[in-house]
């Protein structure tokens, strides 16, 4: 994860550690664990970020250098107290601001072997009140406080919770990102949605998608084209037909996210599978 370069510890190729979904089991035996805390989780881009004096650097999860920070946020991080730090956080774009959910660096001191529960400490201790746009993250670590997380995150549409371990090591993925660690479970939501016609759009092979487009009708009547979505084996679609749809949020433009065809739905007309059927991710709809 470093390397010595002229007498410093500099991150060469930084690897975010990964999560793996999680199931209802493992949801409901973290849930009284106290070694696990539940987290938000937040809808926006994953980035390491690196200060070394005045140079601030961000990467994505594979450590390749990231697309850049708000200048705002580039002027604050180099202000901060620590002459050197590495931390782990989502940037979310809608607001411009970052969500610190793990540090790795100290001023000099590396600590990413060290469990989380002691770089959470760090984490607060650093950087708890110090800008409107550097947030860290808030955990929940007694059963009341995991409930009373999730009832608020759906109440606020949010996109699901983080569920990490607090006597673990910082455990970064390899490059090809198949090594995952600690969870994420996601607030997944379903909608009948009709059926437009065949996808016409070719994947990276040269061929055409079996995949479909959907759509929902408009407050004037108007089909929505909202999502394409991969066709079952055992599905006959043809246009008009109506099916349920699972996926994870909507968008300001109510366009629909990671969906993915349940089944056909013979007892529901077309012109009753309408927009307002979409929940928007709290991202846009905090701003309506």
């Amino acid at each position: 994860m470093y390397t010595k370069s002229g007498g410093d510890d500099l991150p060469i190729a930084i690897f975010a550690e990964l999560l793996q979904d999680a199931t209802d089991a493992q949801m409901e035996r973290t849930l009284t664990d106290p070694n696990w805390v539940w987290q938000e989780k937040h809808n926006g881009d994953r980035r390491l970020i690196t200060k070394n004096g005045a140079d601030i650097q961000d990467f994505n999860r594979k450590g390749e250098p990231g697309k850049g920070l708000a200048p705002k946020l580039i002027e604050a991080l180099r202000k901060h107290p620590l002459h050197k730090f590495i931390i782990d956080v989502e940037y979310v774009g809608a607001f411009d601001n970052i969500v610190i959910f793990d540090v790795l660096q100290v001023g000099d001191e590396i600590i990413a072997m060290n469990r989380y529960s002691t770089r959470l400490s760090y984490l607060h201790s650093n950087f708890d009140g110090y800008h409107a746009d550097i947030l860290p993250i808030i955990s929940a670590v007694t059963p009341q406080e995991k409930m009373a997380l999730v009832k608020r995150l759906k109440a606020e549409h949010a996109e699901g919770f983080v569920i990490k371990q607090l006597d673990a090591p910082y455990r970064p993925s390899n490059a090809g990102g198949t090594l995952r660690y600690n969870y994420r479970y996601k607030f997944w939501k379903t909608l009948d949605a009709v059926v437009i016609g065949d996808t016409k759009e070719l994947d990276n092979q040269g061929r055409l998608k079996n995949s479909v487009r959907l759509g929902l009708y408009t407050p004037d009547e108007r089909l929505k084209d909202v999502c394409g979505a991969t066709k079952k084996s055992s599905f006959v679609l043809k246009p008009g037909d109506v099916v349920e749809l699972k996926y994870l949020y909507g968008t300001e433009t109510l366009d629909v996210v990671q969906p993915a065809l349940m089944h056909p739905r013979f007892d529901k007309a077309a012109k009753e599978c309408t927009v307002d059927q979409i929940i928007i991710n709290k991202n846009w709809w905090a701003k309506r």
